[in-house]
């Protein structure tokens, strides 16, 4: 380990401060405008943050449960299990898909006037599902359903890049993917109940007035946060030692991120004229509550940008180490979710619709847990590392994490599998599958990706899009075979599960190399990429 006095600075590599916490840095450096969105006060930013979190959780509640209501729609349209989970799987894959031309579109003609013009189309398509008459009618719905409801795996992500600085964005991602998930563990619940009760075109003519309340809240609450400030670069040359005897570190190979960040910072003489910044004392202009904004002119650059850069980040080893890492668990909530239906509603079980959507309570409260508990416990075990190595932070002293979370997981598939071909009782699937699925789905996710924008922070948006493509591009192929291999393989539902446990456990082996040095050497060999840039350009 290096000592104290002589550490190679690369992003993800931290000098942590004599309290043992991290010296913040303004990153992004507000500008001294009031209405720029990271100078806001606490009160408008969290007014933004709720808005998009209940947006989040009425597109998602629509877009991912309508398992419970299978039995019903089988009868109805005389479908197989394969055309059932199709249902699901058509809105899945359009919901990563579609993230291609969102993320541009709310960089050109901003967040607000997307969210307002795909909340309407949301209302429209849950009409059209409310309102499907045939197979082929409602599969077309849910696969429009699930391209404007993207919206809720990227304008959330860019509003918190807007409003937030650097080193408050994982404590709102995390309350992002908490709106995230429980709308796909709560929204089951409400359908299977709503659909046993009163037919299952009632769930989504409640999405529709859910998704017709969106529009009113975004339209009150919701104001621009795309903003280009342009503080303009300095000629400040950064020091490359410090005396040890001042207790601070001789920094050897200080990369361009670092400079760009102290260049970006006024000097001594000038912190005398300029004003600081009114950080928490802004609030949002009239302009910024306009429907609509003027469009970008940079507009190709982002088109370009936006494109592209999922696309070249998605080569990174880290960047899709960490998208796989958030599929497997994610993707085995998913084939708990398309086949609950198919298991319990089935002998000896023959659960009624409202008993399959109460199972999903199990997945919320193992989501909960996890959430209460992946953050503290991978704070604590890279703060325990840090002071054993000095006071330097290297983003992978956070990976040990993993393990306990992995063995969760790994308990999950083979537990729930067994349960399933063996017909245990009901309570060994809830319990161990289901609820052990939502602990591992908010945990694993949630350390690998911050290990990922630890390594790349400014572009924690596409590590998201790259990560959303793996999630949905994964789960959509389970929509083929899940049903299929059960039924073929003498093993039954034991063969698929095996499979996703591949598919699952075996991205989390990397992390060991990653953990012994393979990690530090990739963030080293692109520690002068323009993947340190990105953020300039918004």
């Amino acid at each position: 380990m290096a000592t104290r006095h002589e550490v190679e600075l690369v992003p993800g590599t931290e000098i942590m401060g004599e309290d043992g916490r991290e010296k913040k840095a303004l990153i992004p450096h507000p500008s001294s405008d009031r209405h720029d969105p990271l100078n806001w006060s606490t009160a408008w930013k969290l007014t933004a943050m709720a808005s998009q979190w209940i947006f989040t959780w009425i597109s998602v509640t629509g877009a991912l449960s309508i398992a419970p209501m299978f039995p019903l729609l089988g009868q109805e349209f005389h479908l197989t299990n394969n055309q059932l989970s199709m249902l699901t799987g058509i809105t899945v894959i359009t919901l990563g898909f579609a993230n291609f031309i969102i993320v541009p579109l709310s960089n050109i003609f901003g967040r607000r006037t997307i969210s307002l013009i795909f909340s309407v189309l949301i209302m429209l398509t849950c009409i059209w599902e409310a309102l499907a008459t045939s197979h082929r009618s409602l599969l077309a719905a849910r696969a429009m359903n699930g391209l404007v409801c993207a919206t809720s795996e990227s304008i959330p992500v860019q509003m918190i890049a807007d409003v937030f600085f650097l080193h408050e964005r994982g404590l709102w991602t995390g309350v992002y993917f908490t709106g995230y998930f429980m709308g796909a563990f709560l929204g089951p619940v409400m359908s299977g109940n709503i659909a046993g009760r009163h037919g299952w075109q009632s769930f989504f003519w409640l999405e529709t007035g859910l998704s017709a309340f969106a529009i009113f809240l975004i339209a009150l609450t919701f104001p621009e946060t795309k903003y280009h400030r342009n503080n303009g670069t300095k000629t400040v040359t950064p020091p490359s030692s410090i005396h040890p005897s001042s207790g601070a570190v001789a920094v050897e190979g200080q990369n361009d991120l670092e400079k760009a960040i102290t260049s970006s910072r006024p000097t001594d003489s000038e912190e005398s004229s300029l004003a600081a910044p009114p950080v928490g004392r802004g609030a949002p202009s009239r302009q910024q509550y306009m429907p609509f904004q003027k469009p970008d002119p940079r507009w190709k650059k982002f088109i370009v940008r936006d494109i592209w850069t999922p696309i070249k980040v998605f080569f990174n080893p880290i960047v899709f180490w960490a998208g796989l890492m958030l599929a497997g668990p994610a993707d085995l909530v998913l084939f708990f979710n398309i086949t609950e239906s198919v298991v319990l509603a089935a002998p000896p079980y023959l659960f009624t619709p409202q008993q399959v959507g109460y199972t999903n309570f199990a997945f919320a409260v193992g989501a909960l847990i996890g959430l209460a508990t992946a953050g503290p416990y991978s704070d604590w075990t890279a703060a325990r590392a840090t002071r054993k190595n000095k006071g330097i932070r290297e983003a992978e002293m956070r990976l040990p994490a993993l393990w306990f979370y992995m063995v969760i997981t790994m308990l999950s598939l083979i537990l729930g599998g067994l349960a399933y071909q063996r017909v245990w009782a009901w309570p060994h699937i809830i319990v161990w599958g289901y609820g052990f699925a939502g602990l591992s789905v908010t945990t694993v996710p949630t350390i690998a990706i911050a290990y990922a924008i630890d390594c790349y922070k400014p572009i924690s948006g596409e590590i998201m899009v790259v990560a959303t493509v793996c999630k949905n591009f994964i789960a959509f192929s389970y929509s083929y075979w899940v049903f299929d291999l059960a039924h073929s393989s003498p093993n039954g539902w034991i063969t698929p599960a095996m499979v996703i446990f591949a598919c699952t456990v075996g991205p989390a082996v990397f992390a060991l190399p990653l953990y012994f040095g393979l990690g530090k050497k990739i963030r080293r060999w692109t520690k002068d990429s323009d993947l340190h840039r990105m953020e300039e350009l918004i």
